[in-house]
């Protein structure tokens, strides 16, 4: 009988230490994967010669691919529970994120396709293509602009909806060669275009009594890029925009301004940085020169440098206003995070790679990313739109946007001292939690070993995980 309870006290001795270990396993895995991981990828974006040259990481196509099997997942669930539709028209993130979203991911799969980075029309880059296509084309996506413009939220005005849908079908279409929303979006072109044409100031609102140039400008774009696969263009209405940003549009810092008057042709906000970056996303794609000085202003008066940081700021550099809203994202010691997560593409399209490297390497470092997606574009995204994969898919967009400029400007500069500050955050706890759980388990062996050897019944045992074992 003794050897009878022997047995059992040393076959839980042995199921103790082999839960352990499981724990410990995990811990270890966890921490690989969410300190040790973003250590690794950040020092490989730093060392990135093909980054420092053209300004589009070698790494871009392998976490878009990843990011289109989270994208996919997103945008079934969406599409097959109708959550468009319950929506409040007035939440911003919730009814705009999801759509422009799904446009970002259609130009990015476009332009990563024509660079021959990965193939769009094959695998699951391809059904995330059908998805988001699905997504700009339904009438349900579209429930919050019918409650603010009507069911004929279609034929007037409505500029940043109609612009998406012309942006997002002439990218599919691109990519796929498949006609299927041809019509919807070629109708939309021409009437948004002659729309836009026979306004008095080429401009038009996005909503009721709000009208953003930027919005305008991307309109134009989308029209252009739809236009070429009809074998036509609206360059005349893309030079008479263009006129009137540069004239009664354009602010004292020389960039457009961030809200006008389509009525009047006044300006209602001043340039900002959120506005700055956007705009310029695709005024190069209008007129490369006009981009070119646009940026060169946007640098002079919203650049900002520090010994530990760079970036954009959301106000003109000095302002006294510390404005963040639903537009410019999160604003830390005047820098904003959309101002300068979208100034890596707006920098590129114009050949200043030497501020969109360090930007690039700034946003992959603060993105906190991991095997499973950048953890604080998935919060944002998720917290907005509920959605893990909209946060990245914007980022991605911008890392992408191509350089449209004669010459481009390598980038020789040192590399923000915050990025190596976050490696060392991210390395440190990553070797602190697996260094705890390999004493921890080689200890946790050395008392299993010497408690079968001596006949104690384990009662010393230690705690099972660096979770517990706190008093260590």
């Amino acid at each position: 009988m003794a050897s009878f309870f022997r047995f059992l006290r040393e076959k839980k001795r042995s199921i103790g230490l082999w839960v352990h270990f499981a724990v410990a396993g995990v811990v270890i895995l966890l921490a690989l994967a969410l300190f040790v991981y973003p250590a690794v990828t950040t020092c490989l974006v730093v060392g990135d010669s093909q980054l420092r040259q053209s300004g589009q990481s070698r790494y871009v196509a392998g976490w878009f691919r990843s990011a289109s099997g989270r994208y996919l997942s997103w945008a079934n669930t969406y599409l097959e529970t109708n959550v468009a539709a319950g929506l409040d028209h007035e939440d911003v993130a919730a009814t705009e994120w999801p759509m422009f979203g799904s446009v970002y991911f259609l130009v990015t799969a476009e332009e990563l396709h024509k660079q021959g980075k990965i193939d769009a029309t094959r695998g699951t880059v391809r059904k995330a293509v059908e998805k988001a296509a699905e997504i700009v084309a339904s009438p349900v996506t579209a429930t919050w602009v019918k409650e603010k413009w009507g069911d004929d939220y279609l034929d007037r005005e409505n500029v940043f909806y109609r612009m998406l849908l012309i942006l997002g079908l002439s990218s599919y279409e691109s990519i796929t060669g498949d006609q299927q929303h041809h019509a919807l979006m070629s109708e939309q072109r021409t009437s948004l275009a002659a729309e836009l044409a026979e306004a008095k100031y080429h401009l038009l609102d996005d909503y009721p009594g709000e009208c953003y140039p930027n919005d305008v400008l991307w309109a134009v774009a989308a029209i252009e890029r739809a236009a070429r696969l009809d074998g036509t263009n609206h360059d005349e209405l893309a030079k008479n925009l263009m006129a009137v940003l540069e004239g009664p549009l354009k602010t004292d810092k020389g960039l457009p301004a961030f809200q006008a008057s389509a009525r009047s042709g006044g300006i209602m906000q001043e340039a900002r940085g959120c506005g700055n970056s956007g705009i310029l996303l695709f005024a190069a794609e209008l007129d490369p020169e006009i981009a070119s000085r646009w940026f060169e202003a946007y640098e002079t008066h919203f650049w900002k440098e520090t010994d530990w940081m760079v970036g954009f700021t959301e106000m003109s550099r000095g302002s006294q206003s510390d404005l963040a809203d639903v537009d410019s994202g999160p604003v830390l010691f005047e820098f904003g995070s959309v101002a300068s997560g979208f100034a890596i593409g707006a920098a590129r399209t114009v050949g200043r790679n030497d501020l969109a490297v360090p930007l690039t390497m700034e946003a992959v470092a603060c993105s906190w990313p991991t095997p499973f997606g950048p953890i604080v574009p998935g919060l944002m995204g998720r917290l907005g739109a509920g959605s893990w994969s909209l946060g990245e898919v914007a980022l991605l967009f911008s890392m992408t946007r191509p350089c449209l400029a004669d010459q481009s400007i390598p980038y020789e500069g040192r590399t923000p001292r915050l990025v190596w500050v976050l490696v060392a955050v991210y390395a440190g706890l990553g070797l602190f939690f697996i260094g705890f759980e390999i004493r921890s388990c080689r200890r946790a062996w050395g008392q299993y070993r010497e408690a079968n050897a001596s006949g104690r019944d384990g009662n010393d045992a230690p705690a099972s995980s660096a979770l517990t074992n706190t008093g260590q």
